[in-house]
C-alpha cells in the first residue's frame, strides 16, 4: 500500500515524520494544534437563505448548514408574505414605527374638517334662526330656501376639503408604509412632497368613487319614492321592500368595491399609475383575497369604533355639565339660538377626543390596505426578495420610481 502519511493525520494529533503546521496551514481533517483558531471568513456575508447567515448577524456568522434563517425584517414588517395577524398587528405598529409621518398629518386634517364642519353647523343655523325671527310671513320662504342653499354650498366646500385632506392622506400614508417596510422613517415634509406628486389621480379616484355612491342612492332613493307615491297599500310595502333589499344590496356591493379597489391609492402613488390604470391594476393583484381583506377591515373598523366609544363617552359627560353651567336654562328654553350653542359648547370635548381616535383609525385603515398591496406583490410578483435584496445589498429603491 502506498505510503498516505502525508495526506492523513491521526486524530490524536500530529503528523507523519513529527512535521508541524506552519501558523498559516490549517490543520487537517481530525488534527488538533494547540493554541491554533480559524480565521474569520473574508468579505461581507452571503444573502440570507437557508443555512446562511441571517439579516441582522455579525460578519462571519453562518447558520449551521440545513437550518432555517427566516427571512429579514429591516423595518415595520417582515419581508415574506405577510399572515393575517402579521397585517393586522402592522396597521396599528406604523403609529409607532413612524409617528411624525403617520399621526401629526391624520390630526391636522382631521381637526381642520371637524372645525368647518362645526363653524358651517353654527353659523347657518344661528344665522338662520336669527333671520328667520325678524322675518314676516311672507318672507320666510324665500329666507329657509337662501338658508338651504347655504347650507349646501357649505356642505359642498367641506365635502371638497374632505376628499382632498382624505387624498392628501392616503398618499402619505402609503409612503410612509412603504418606506418603513425597509427601515426608514420618512418626515411628515418628505412624505408630503411625494403625495403631492400623486394628489390629482389620487382626488379623481376619491370623486370617482363618491359620484358612483351618490348615483346608486340617489336612483334607489327616486325609485322608493315613485313606488311610495301609487297610494295604495301594495305601493307602500313594495316601497319599502325596495327600500330595505336595495339598501342591502348596495351595502353589499359597497363592501365588494371596497376590497377591490383597496389597493388603487397605493398602485396610484407606488406605481405613478392614472386612476383606471390602477383600478385595474387593483382588481388583479386582489384575486383571491378578497375575504382575508375584508376581515382585516371590518376588524379594524370594530376595534377602532369601540375604543372611540369607551374614551369619548366620559368627555360627552364632561360637555353636558360645562354646557349646563354656561347655559344653565337652556334645559327649558324655547329660543333656538341657545340651543343650537348649547349643542355646540357641550359636542367640543367629545368632539375633539372623537377626533384623535378618528385619526388612529384613518391611519391603521389606510396602512392595512397599503399593507395587502404589499402583501399582494409579495404572494404574486416576489416583491420581497427584491426588497431583501435591497435591504442587504443595497440598490435602488423599488419605492423611488422615476419620474413620469
Amino acid at each position: 500500500m502506498a505510503d498516505q502519511g502525508d495526506e492523513w493525520a491521526s486524530p490524536s494529533g500530529g503528523r507523519a515524520g513529527g512535521q508541524r503546521p506552519s501558523p498559516e496551514e490549517p490543520p487537517r481533517y481530525g488534527e488538533r494544534i494547540p493554541g491554533w483558531t480559524p480565521p474569520a471568513p473574508a468579505g461581507p456575508p452571503p444573502s440570507a437563505g437557508y443555512g446562511q447567515a441571517g439579516y441582522g448577524q455579525q460578519p462571519g456568522a453562518y447558520a449551521a448548514p440545513g437550518a432555517y434563517v427566516p427571512p429579514p425584517k429591516p423595518g415595520l414588517i417582515p419581508l415574506h408574505p405577510l399572515s393575517f395577524g402579521q397585517l393586522l398587528g402592522a396597521s396599528f405598529a406604523v403609529l409607532r414605527f413612524n409617528p411624525r409621518a403617520t399621526i401629526v398629518p391624520t390630526l391636522i386634517v382631521n381637526v381642520v374638517q371637524v372645525a368647518l364642519t362645526l363653524a358651517l353647523f353654527g353659523f347657518v343655523g344661528v344665522s338662520a334662526v336669527d333671520r328667520l325671527q325678524q322675518a314676516s310671513s311672507a318672507d320666510r320662504g324665500a329666507i329657509a330656501a337662501g338658508v338651504i342653499a347655504e347650507g349646501v354650498l357649505g356642505g359642498l366646500v367641506i365635502a371638497a376639503i374632505a376628499v382632498f385632506g382624505t387624498a392628501l392622506l392616503q398618499g402619505m400614508l402609503t409612503l410612509a408604509v412603504a418606506r418603513g417596510a425597509l427601515g426608514k422613517r420618512p418626515g411628515a415634509g418628505e412624505v408630503l412632497r411625494r403625495a403631492l406628486k400623486s394628489i390629482w389621480p389620487l382626488i379623481g379616484f376619491g370623486v370617482l368613487v363618491a359620484a358612483v355612491e351618490i348615483v346608486v342612492i340617489v336612483a334607489l332613493a327616486l325609485l322608493v319614492t315613485g313606488i311610495a307615491l301609487t297610494g295604495t297599500t301594495v305601493g307602500v310595502v313594495l316601497a319599502v321592500l325596495v327600500g330595505v333589499f336595495g339598501g342591502l344590496g348596495f351595502a353589499v356591493g359597497a363592501g365588494f368595491l371596497l376590497v377591490k379597489l383597496a389597493t388603487v391609492p397605493s398602485a396610484i402613488v407606488l406605481e405613478r399609475l392614472g386612476v383606471f390604470a390602477a383600478i385595474r391594476r387593483s382588481w388583479v393583484l386582489m384575486r383571491g383575497a378578497f375575504w382575508r381583506t375584508l376581515g382585516i377591515f371590518v376588524l379594524v373598523v370594530l376595534m377602532v369604533g369601540v375604543a372611540g366609544q369607551i374614551v369619548s363617552f366620559p368627555f360627552s359627560l364632561i360637555g353636558g355639565a360645562v354646557g349646563g353651567l354656561l347655559f344653565p336654562d337652556s334645559g327649558g328654553t324655547t329660543d333656538p339660538t341657545v340651543a343650537i350653542q348649547t349643542a355646540l359648547i357641550t359636542s367640543i370635548p367629545a368632539t375633539i377626543v372623537s377626533s384623535l381616535v378618528q385619526g388612529i383609525g384613518v391611519v391603521a385603515q389606510v396602512s392595512a390596505f397599503a399593507l395587502t398591496y404589499l402583501d399582494r406583490r409579495f404572494r404574486r410578483e416576489g416583491l420581497d426578495l427584491e426588497l431583501q435584496r435591497v435591504a442587504e445589498q443595497g440598490g435602488t429603491d423599488p419605492f423611488e420610481p422615476a419620474a413620469p
